[in-house]
């Protein structure tokens, strides 16, 4: 820790402790939010909102684990209330976004409330993520390799870490989406119960557009990432409030929780858009079918405002499951994100999140 300088005597007098200067990487940072910044308030002159409200900086306790290829990621942990039981829920984010989608600050966090209703909880990223740890041989990847390799040996580390012999699960878009690939393939032999947020299992877009970006896509190295990061933040001073998301909060999960799109998992979400459902990369396997009779419990969150995920995008996935299932749909007035991070979502969302799985914690044991 660097030396305090002595207090002040009414003359001058020399400090030679060490002098702490900002690294590079926080001083471009910074550089560049004031840029933003400026941009924003030139854009929207006349506003009085702030350009973000960035996420809460609290540095959460780090749990690492291995897959079988040899990437490394992080899963950030919550402890439990004291006197919780601490069942393990592990929350995945959705495409192009990290953790902070699901833990953005104390008002706006899922990850909290489960905490507070005695959870242990593990935010979840993968080897998409800028905090992964890539092997030396790394190679291109795509859903399947997340659904096959991250999610297994991540869900292993949490059971042997947590002691508990199953998992709860909380994933929104492409987090829904890997739960539903990971159960066809487990059986729910290490998922208690599981909640998919705005995540599509049928796609009815235009497959000529589709076809034409897959297309493009291929003629691009598979290991590539697309600088969506950058363009995420560059886009932010643009961002006016819309829906339920405070303007502030969504232009700061562009800055501070975007990531770059890997374009081999670009190119099976195009696949998907062709095919017009969740299949796998050899269009071998739709996933929701395959979970035909799986009596793992199961809520869906929808809503009608949602551009990404209509209701009838996300719910025939219910057609194939034989146990316990909950449907939560929301009206027009919430969109994509709204469920995790709109102004009432913790009173009209996550109340029934935490409903749903209280009922199923017992489960884990």
């Amino acid at each position: 820790m660097a030396e305090k300088p002595p207090p002040s005597t009414g003359h001058l007098s020399r400090f030679t402790g060490p002098l702490q200067l900002p690294e590079p990487r926080d001083l471009v940072r910074t550089a560049a939010h004031a840029a933003l910044a400026t941009a924003w308030r030139g854009l929207q002159p006349q506003s009085r909102e702030r350009f973000t409200r960035p996420p809460n900086p609290r540095v959460l306790a780090r749990l690492y684990y291995r897959t079988d290829d040899g990437w490394q990621a992080p899963l950030f942990r919550l402890d439990p209330c004291p006197g919780g039981a601490g069942e393990p829920v592990v929350l995945v984010h959705g495409l192009g976004v990290n953790r902070h989608s699901l833990d953005y600050d104390p008002k706006l966090s899922l990850a909290r409330t489960l905490a507070a209703e005695g959870f242990s909880v593990y935010l979840l990223e993968h080897r998409g993520d800028r905090s992964a740890i890539a092997p030396p041989t790394a190679r291109a990847w795509d859903f399947d390799d997340l659904a096959t390799q991250d999610l297994p040996a991540a869900l292993q580390a949490i059971r042997e870490h947590s002691g508990f012999a199953k998992a709860l699960y909380v994933g929104h878009g492409l987090g829904g989406q890997l739960l539903y690939a990971h159960l066809a393939h487990s059986r729910g032999d290490d998922v208690a119960a599981g909640c998919a947020i705005s995540a599509p299992v049928r796609f009815s877009a235009s497959t000529s557009r589709a076809r034409t970006l897959r297309r493009a896509a291929r003629l691009l190295p598979g290991i590539m990432r697309l600088p969506t990061r950058a363009l995420s933040a560059i886009s932010a001073p643009s961002l006016q409030e819309a829906g339920r998301t405070e303007g502030a909060v969504h232009r700061g999960l562009l800055v501070h929780g975007a990531e770059d799109l890997h374009l081999g998992l670009l190119r099976q979400v195009l696949r998907w858009f062709e095919a017009g459902a969740l299949v796998d990369r050899d269009d071998r396997v739709d996933y929701a079918c395959a979970l035909h009779g799986l009596k793992t419990p199961l809520q869906l969150v929808t809503s009608w405002g949602d551009s990404l995920c209509r209701p009838e995008d996300a719910t025939p996935v219910l057609a194939h499951m034989a146990g316990p299932t909950d449907l939560v749909e929301l009206d027009a007035s919430w969109s994509h994100l709204d469920p995790l991070l709109g102004r009432d979502a913790a009173g009209a969302v996550h109340t029934h999140i935490v409903r749903f799985l209280d009922r199923f914690r017992g489960a884990c044991w």
